[in-house]
């Protein structure tokens, strides 16, 4: 479908076992314009460390706000896969990337080095997200109904296929419940840490319009989707209300929690688009770009949001304003006059 190959190709879409140094030989710079590069996941870490994932195995890390950046370069065996998600316990003792093929990367040091982490047999598909409760349990989704789920760390794995849906987001409410969005307006419910799911709204091949992600604060819980699509809920997940938020009928690709804000989320997605949303009330904020944000997170100081055409932004303010982390030095301008 025209809208699935739009988000692949704009938001989401060792050798081996080796260990990876966390600059590729590269120190620490000022982030240069790669409007070539797009970046997909982002997390920020309680000591203030950045780390943002991206196309063709990119892993960049700042410990200064944004200032300057380290860089590097996972590959799975020869090669390099896109990588769409990246997420840490909440010690920052363990994190995990997950891309193209089904790879899947954990960091024992905060993103410093990375090394590939098996995954179960038959595992092929693209995982488009991964949530992590604690060091021993996390699950990932991603193309064609793969749900993926651990509750010792990765020693074993729970793998399941639900029909052919693409799930692109997935997220804990607490350890044993766990939530997937797709398409199809599928939302999955798992209550007991992953080993099963039930639908709760859509799940239908061919109808519905799809959901890209989802966040909860306490007992408040949001899905957003295609052209304005939204799902709400106010007591954990027991119930869910449908409502198209009024953002013009453009999609939003990416919400996240405020930590200085409860109840109110932050979400941005095509050409820049980027709303606060208070029970179902949308605010617009400026984000200063026009290229599609896939990506979000925020600190008790800070918020980061990253997209396509290297697009790197930073919030001072909870999400209501937003500068580029870009070094853009006017130097090519100076030499054409």
């Amino acid at each position: 479908m025209l809208w699935r190959l739009a988000l692949c190709a704009s938001v989401l879409c060792t050798a081996a076992a080796g260990m990876v140094s966390a600059s590729n030989g590269l120190k620490a710079a000022p982030q240069p314009d790669r409007s070539w590069e797009s970046y997909f996941g982002v997390v920020i870490l309680p000591s203030g460390r950045v780390v943002v994932a991206g196309d063709k195995g990119v892993v960049m890390m700042t410990d200064d706000g944004g200032r300057t950046w380290s860089r590097q370069f996972l590959k799975k065996g020869p090669k390099y896969y896109d990588l769409y998600s990246i997420a840490f316990t909440p010690d920052t003792s363990r994190g995990w990337l997950v891309g193209d093929a089904g790879v899947i990367f954990r960091t024992d040091d905060r993103g410093a080095t990375w090394t590939e982490q098996k995954g179960p047999a038959g595992l092929n598909a693209a995982l488009l997200k991964i949530a992590v409760f604690d060091a021993q349990r996390f699950c990932a989704g991603g193309e064609h109904g793969v749900l993926l789920c651990t509750s010792d760390g990765g020693a074993n794995w729970n793998l399941q296929k639900f029909r052919d849906i693409g799930f692109f987001d997935i997220a804990f409410s607490d350890p044993n419940n766990i939530w997937a969005v797709g398409e199809f307006a599928t939302l999955l419910h798992s209550g007991d840490g992953g080993k099963t799911w039930q639908v709760r709204s859509g799940g239908e091949i061919g109808k519905g319009d799809p959901l890209f992600s989802i966040a909860f604060d306490g007992s408040q819980g949001l899905a957003v989707g295609l052209i304005g699509t939204s799902l709400q809920t106010s007591d954990g997940g027991k119930t869910w209300q449908a409502r198209e938020l009024s953002i013009g009928h453009r999609s939003l690709y990416t919400v996240a929690t405020l930590p200085s804000h409860a109840g109110e989320f932050y979400a941005a997605g095509e050409q820049g688009l980027a709303v606060l949303i208070t029970n179902g009330e949308v605010t617009p904020v400026p984000s200063g770009v026009a290229d599609a944000i896939a990506a979000s997170a925020f600190s008790p100081r800070f918020g980061i949001a990253a997209g396509l055409s290297g697009t790197l932004l930073r919030s001072d303010d909870s999400g209501r304003h937003w500068r580029s982390l870009l070094n853009k030095p006017q130097t090519l301008l100076t030499q054409a006059q």
